[in-house]
């Protein structure tokens, strides 16, 4: 199944700024539905233990068809007229949900080739060549197509992510539409993870495994039952 993303701006009036964006997914999955909703949101603290017992298994068991679009990037069988920029490390082209012409909004997405790469929990002191070459290729891709420069993009990863391969966001630091994906704990930017990573020793466990790492879940993700499960069974 193909998802199609796009989005649509509303005007209440003349002469104004947009009032409103509308997002149009087809055809929608329960996933979609359950991260659209409205509902409150949890703050978790992800302690190294915490992913050991719990969100490590979450992630290996993820639907490997929630996945297959990407595989199918990757792989030459799709979105091929898309891509900006390709090696054997990484690929650049737009975001799905970026219609190509709204500078503003501007929306790339790097995606890894190495698969044993899932989250940001699996970076280490060595994966810094390749989140160097992403970060100045990813700007290098902006500058030259479309005239922005290295001080109006915000680069980040999700944790948590919305499918699990990594990959680097790329975006215009003033684009409006993705609020909730910028938030403080769900967004690391990339500059702060290659600083942190700079810093660590070369062997055994990297910081990014150490660290406890906060950040907020909707009250209906199903990882967030999983971890009220386990906190459930430890009390």
């Amino acid at each position: 199944m193909h998802v199609q993303y796009t989005w649509l701006f509303g005007w209440f009036g003349e002469e104004r700024e947009r009032d409103v964006k509308i997002n149009v997914i087809c055809p929608a999955t329960e996933t979609h539905i359950r991260k659209y909703t409205k509902q409150s949101q949890v703050v978790v603290r992800e302690t190294p233990e915490l992913y050991r017992e719990v969100v490590s298994a979450y992630i290996a068991a993820f639907p490997p068809s929630r996945t297959q679009w990407v595989e199918n990037i990757l792989n030459g069988l799709s979105e091929q007229s898309k891509i900006l920029y390709s090696d054997k490390a990484f690929l650049i082209l737009p975001d799905m949900k970026w219609d190509l012409k709204t500078i503003s909004s501007l929306y790339l997405v790097a995606i890894v080739q190495d698969r044993s790469i899932r989250s940001l929990r699996d970076l280490q002191k060595s994966h810094l060549p390749l989140l160097n070459a992403i970060r100045t290729r990813a700007i290098g891709v902006a500058s030259d197509k479309w005239g922005v420069g290295e001080d109006s993009l915000r680069l980040y990863v999700h944790y948590q992510p919305s499918y699990y391969h990594f990959h680097v966001h790329v975006v215009n630091a003033n684009y409006e539409g993705g609020i909730l994906g910028m938030m403080v704990g769900q967004a690391h930017l990339l500059d702060d993870i290659i600083s942190l990573l700079e810093t660590d020793a070369s062997e055994g466990d990297g910081v990014l495994q150490r660290m406890t790492l906060t950040y907020s879940l909707g009250s209906h993700h199903a990882l967030l039952r999983e971890i009220q499960k386990h906190k459930g069974k430890s009390t």
